[in-house]
This record gives C-alpha cells, structure tokens and sequence, in this order.
C-alpha cells in the first residue's frame, strides 16, 4: 500500500510539472504594438504593431508589420521567414472602401477570422475582431499546437481582448 501511495504521489507532482503553464513575458507595450502572439511551442512572440507615416497617419503602402520577438535567444527581433508569412502569421492589409484610416486584415493562418485595423488618432490604431459574438479590440492571441506531427496542427486558440466601451476584459478560447 505505501508502495503504491508513492508512486501515485511521484506520478501527480511528475504530472502536474509537465504540465505547468509556461511563464511568457509580456511585450513592451508601445505607440506601434497593436497585439502579439504567443504559443506552447515556446516564448518566442509574434509582434503586429502599426506603421505610421510622419504625420501619425496609418502607412497607406504597409500599415502593419509583424516580426518576432526571439525571447528562447537574446530577446532581439526577427523578421518571419516566408513559411511563417505565408502560412502562419503573415498578414495582409486591404483599405476599407469609404473609410479613412481603416484597413481589413487578414491572417495567413485564418483567412476567415475578420480583423479591422482601425486608426483613434494620430500615432493611435487599434485592432478589432470578434471575441464572443461582438467587435472588440484584440490585445493578445495564444495558439495551442500539437506537436506530436512533422506539422504542428492546432488545437485551440485564446483572444484576449478589451472592450473599449466599459475597458472590461473579454476572453474567448476557440476549439478546432
């Protein structure tokens, strides 16, 4: 019996260490970031920030620019390479008709999923997107990927965002 009771203790503390979320640092918040990505794969992050011309006006040619942050090496930023932009977290940018300063945005991973890149004020622009049935500003995406494959397939995702009537917190975690 005792055998068993420790056995059954070195199973529970061996389980719940594999399983111990990953602590992910959050990434500087500046004039440009609009959201990021982060993943169990590692604490890599993926940044979409803004691209202002001079006059604090969202760059009409490339609004967005999406880059890592390499935090598992030195922390330096990494531009994505053309799997990872064409595939995964490339994004592309198209003005919407009639209104100023507003681009929709389209993710490599999810063509489906709607994102509104939409300018507040000068050198201010925030994303929205739909988190539990209504439009929302995103702050941050973390994608759970099955790694057990040669390609990582998707289990879940989780939005972050903030709802810019009441500033409340909204969460929604998406199944796949």
């Amino acid at each position: 019996m005792k055998k068993i009771l420790i056995i059954t203790i070195l199973f529970i503390g061996l389980t719940s260490f594999i399983n111990q979320e990953k602590e992910y640092p959050t990434p500087p918040k500046t004039t440009e970031l609009l959201f990021y990505v982060q993943r169990n794969l590692n604490t890599n992050t993926v940044i979409f920030d803004a691209v202002f011309d001079g006059n604090g006006n969202l760059d009409e040619d490339k609004p967005i620019d999406v880059y890592w942050i390499r935090y598992d090496e030195e922390g330096q930023r990494k531009e994505l390479n053309s799997l990872e932009r064409w595939f995964a977290f490339g994004a592309k940018a198209k003005k919407v008709a009639g209104k100023e300063n507003q681009y929709s945005i389209k993710l490599a991973a999810d063509k489906k999923k709607y994102f509104l890149l939409k300018q507040t004020a000068p050198f201010k622009a925030s994303v929205y997107t739909e988190i539990k049935g209504e439009m929302h500003i995103i702050n941050n995406l973390y994608v759970f990927a099955d790694t057990s494959s040669f390609w990582p397939k998707v289990k879940y995702f989780e939005l972050f965002g903030i709802d810019e009537t009441s500033d409340d917190t909204i969460y929604e975690k998406k199944l796949i």
